[in-house]
């Protein structure tokens, strides 16, 4: 059964924080007990380019199709590794995992996570 402890929650953040320095701010959030939600709040990176018409500073990232970003592919490659890594660190945490077979209908992953730059209601600050 997908769980997530906050002490797992808390590693992540602190090897964001660890990884990229003062380059990215991110907003890491437990979601209910299953799920861990990373933004990219603000930074010194331009994603005007992955920005559709109308999205106002904000875009979910697909985790699994990383290389349809173009040149931010291997920054979202680098964050969901710590995502998935960093939990391992925390006092009987646990790295990320998927042994899900959709064809029987079996889910069992650690947990899930989301990616997103910038969140509905507050859009990614560009400090270029």
């Amino acid at each position: 059964m997908a769980y997530i402890t906050t002490a797992e929650v808390r590693e992540i953040r602190n090897a964001l924080k660890e990884e990229f320095g003062p380059d990215l701010k991110f907003g890491v959030k437990k979601e209910h007990y299953s799920s861990v939600k990373v933004t990219i709040k603000k930074g010194n990176v331009d994603f005007s380019d992955i920005m559709r018409e109308g999205d106002n500073g904000y875009a979910q990232i697909n985790q699994y199709h990383t290389y349809q970003y173009g040149k931010h592919a291997k920054l979202f490659d680098d964050i969901v590794d710590v995502i998935k890594k960093a939990p391992g660190k925390a006092d009987g945490g646990r790295e990320w995992y998927d042994e899900s077979d959709a064809m029987t209908d079996y889910f069992n992953t650690a947990f899930y996570f989301n990616l997103e730059v910038g969140s509905w209601n507050k859009p990614y600050e560009y400090q270029g």
